[in-house]
């Protein structure tokens, strides 16, 4: 039984020397020991296999139908027997769960899938059904966390706009990729020194879509003299706009009179028929609401 639960849940590097069922409503808690032979450092790279100790860790791993799974995990610890190295003795690294981490690498990318779907918030609620507890700040650390690691490649066009964390008091200014239509950069704040100091490390842009404000105008221009600056399609549908209405302007008067503006009254005929049409709906009303019903036998 242990055997076969090592086999499809857990590495092979792992033993399930013991196994607690959820009897007393704290989910399933798995031991597991590490029977590796040799290890590398993590500093130098050099390859040991002159085992120090034991090093016992606890993470939390995916549920099992909807409730929580615990790992108590033996680590072995190796010297390094590298003279020159900077540490003596380290701790196995596995691809299970990372240093430092309170989750398995499984269970940390599952939990940044939801969050990235829903909010942080919103995501707590989700995961706790489903046996994982965690609060939205650990998320939202989990995901800035992420976030950094992640280098997107600046191409020759990009989009520039400004955007509110909260009208009227904080603002900032989003970075695209016009190609591939991705985020490249969130900087903190709108003005033209933020932006100047992004352009300068990438002075491979070649053109710039921007709104209309002279602050994005006057970073391009000192940063990347050579760019081609564009308005983007809002600005541009809005420039085109107010366009149309100063030349409208020119050829319309400001005041339009209508010259006939008598009230035409219909027909003597059509009068008729709307007087009629009017009584046969109430009566309609009426009959349905069974007033017209309860008329028919009063004596």
């Amino acid at each position: 039984m242990l055997q076969n639960i090592r086999g499809d849940f857990f590495p092979s590097y792992y033993i399930v020397t013991q196994r607690y069922g959820n009897d007393d409503g704290l989910g399933y808690v798995f031991e597991l020991m590490s029977n590796s032979r040799a290890a590398f450092c993590p500093c130098c790279g050099r390859e040991s296999r002159r085992a120090h100790s034991y090093q016992n860790r606890t993470v939390r791993d995916l549920p099992i139908l909807g409730e929580a799974v615990t790992l108590l995990i033996e680590q072995k610890r190796y010297f390094c027997d590298n003279k020159g190295c900077e540490i003596d003795v380290f701790t196995e690294q596995t691809d299970l769960v990372n240093p430092y981490y309170q989750f398995t690498n499984r269970c940390r990318e599952y939990m940044l899938k939801v969050a990235a779907l829903v909010s942080c918030e919103a995501a707590v609620k989700i995961l706790a059904y489903q046996g994982i507890q965690v609060c939205g700040d650990t998320l939202l650390n989990m995901l800035k966390a992420e976030g950094k690691k992640i280098e997107p490649t600046v191409g020759r066009k990009i989009g520039v706009d400004d955007w509110a964390y909260r009208r009227g008091q904080k603002y900032g200014t989003i970075i695209c990729d016009l190609e591939t239509h991705e985020i490249l950069e969130v900087l903190e704040g709108r003005d033209s020194e933020v932006l100047e100091k992004w352009l300068l490390g990438h002075p491979d842009i070649e053109i710039v879509s921007r709104d209309r404000g002279e602050g994005y105008a006057s970073a391009v221009t000192k940063a990347l003299p050579d760019a081609v600056q564009i308005a983007d399609r809002f600005h541009i549908t809005k420039n085109l706009l107010d366009a149309l209405k100063e030349t409208m302007k020119a050829f319309m008067p400001e005041v339009i009179v209508i010259p006939n503006d008598e009230v035409i009254e219909p027909p003597v005929e059509v009068k008729q028929m709307v007087k009629k049409t009017r009584k046969q709906t109430s009566a309609r009303r009426l009959n349905e609401s069974g007033v017209i019903k309860f008329e028919r036998f009063i004596p």
